[in-house]
């Protein structure tokens, strides 16, 4: 008789399936505002950062938004993404991604700078919660890893202080995991590229924020984005015969 692998489950996981019973069966519903982090950590007696875990994997899945300065709401329960999990990429075309990919080296280079000067110690602990967690995901929970990877961008936007800047933020949200989402899967099989490079490169960033240094943040964020733009644009023309334009 052959037996399977027994999987355990992380601390985490445990955490956002008793959240996510909870949505289920209706005692949260859409729109309504969870606990907040602190509150959840003391309920089930983790720590803050296993709580952010759970509640980016509960994202990830489409039952919660989490909002930068707000707390996190149920969104409802999407039966097509708790059979998939990770979901479909919503692909952009070639013109819609360059331009979105334009757009976010205009605003979070800025943010990053201005980030550097205003950061305040609540933002730096939100940055490297996010980091944390970028450090822990695996391939097998590269969703989280994308959460995670989001998680960081908005939190430097929070840290600017700039109420319109983090609405334009949250506006771009969706899309912006989306193309994570994509970018992560072919950053890890680019030649070049592995996780833990991602995740130096956004340690960096972290760093020049965290030295007050505006001037560094800035040339960082947007080295880091120029190389993820042209690396999905190389995947496209590769594979999809995309040539970007003059």
């Amino acid at each position: 008789m052959e037996y399977s692998r027994v999987q355990s489950k992380k601390i985490y996981e445990l955490v956002s399936e008793q959240i996510r019973g909870r949505i289920e069966r209706g005692e949260v519903k859409p729109g309504e505002r969870l606990e907040s982090v602190e509150q959840l950590a003391k309920h089930f007696q983790v720590g803050r950062s296993t709580i952010r875990e759970a509640l980016s994997a509960l994202r990830a899945m489409g039952l919660v938004d989490i909002r930068q300065g707000e707390g996190t709401f149920v969104t409802g329960i999407d039966l097509t993404r708790l059979a998939n999990p990770i979901g479909d990429f919503v692909k952009l075309n070639k013109k819609e991604m360059l331009e979105f990919f334009e757009v976010r080296k205009i605003i979070e280079a800025g943010s990053a700078s201005v980030a550097a000067a205003k950061r305040r110690p609540e933002h730096l602990e939100a940055m490297r919660a996010a980091l944390q967690a970028m450090h822990r995901a695996t391939g097998a929970d590269n969703n989280l890893g994308e959460a995670a990877d989001a998680d960081f961008h908005l939190a430097i936007a929070q840290a600017t202080q700039n109420s319109v800047l983090v609405k334009m933020m949250n506006q771009i949200a969706d899309t912006l995991r989306d193309t994570m989402k994509e970018s992560r899967r072919l950053w890890l099989f680019s030649e070049d590229s592995s996780l833990e490079r991602l995740h130096h490169e956004h340690t960096s960033i972290y760093s020049a924020i965290e030295e007050q240094n505006p001037m560094l943040a800035q040339q960082l964020m947007l080295a880091h984005l120029v190389k993820v733009e042209n690396l999905l644009i190389r995947y496209h023309q590769e594979n999809i015969g995309l040539v970007k334009e003059a």
